[in-house]
């Protein structure tokens, strides 16, 4: 089952695939909102939704989460849990960005905590943890990156520069590489490896 987690970033659009169960996390129900979409769930602590959102989804039938603002984990994490209680296969995470790039890291460091397919995405990209092998097909110039949590061992095929090897975090060589085929291949041997794959080129 996939299952959608929308966040409160600063997107004013979204945009979802073929999904199978919507979270809202806390501000990101004002966002569904905006956009005539009816989550199946709101989690958080709620200080960031506004009444009207919160009376309208409530009539409707979505069910309403509500925890304490001061706990051990933050609501993006009562989010994955729940997705994951409800037999997720695969977790997508929208509208993650925003001003506060500690939660962005915090983020990453979730999608690393739990060993399963979570992917954040935009429009502009697309960010994932590689545990072994991901083979899928591109487009030709995309940009792509990978930085080691925390040192890994990678081989990469199908990029302009070619790699196999020792990757570490405190040394990112993996930043800024481009597809020079329409099929890649990124094997990691050892450790764990983040990917951005930019589906625009960012300013």
């Amino acid at each position: 089952m996939k299952v959608s987690i929308v966040l409160n970033g600063n997107s004013e659009i979204i945009k979802l695939d073929k999904t199978d169960y919507i979270i809202a996390v806390d501000g990101g129900a004002n966002i569904l909102f905006k956009n005539h979409i009816l989550p199946n769930s709101i989690i958080g602590d709620l200080d960031s939704v506004e009444k009207n959102t919160l009376e309208y989804f409530r009539k409707n039938g979505v069910e309403i989460l509500k925890f304490p603002s001061e706990k051990d984990e933050t609501d993006c994490e009562l989010a994955i849990r729940y997705a994951i209680s409800k037999n997720a296969s695969e977790i997508e995470i929208l509208n993650f960005f925003g001003e506060r790039l500690d939660m962005i890291l915090a983020l990453f460091g979730l999608m690393k905590k739990y060993k399963m397919k979570i992917v954040a995405k935009s429009e502009k990209v697309e960010i994932g943890i590689i545990r072994n092998t991901l083979e899928m097909e591109t487009n030709v110039n995309e940009l792509w990156s990978f930085i080691a949590l925390c040192d890994a061992k990678i081989s990469l095929h199908g990029f302009k520069y070619k790699f196999n090897g020792n990757m570490e975090f405190s040394n990112p060589i993996g930043v800024s590489n481009i597809t020079i085929s329409s099929k890649i291949k990124i094997e990691v041997i050892e450790g764990e490896v983040i990917y951005f794959r930019w589906k625009k080129n960012p300013l």
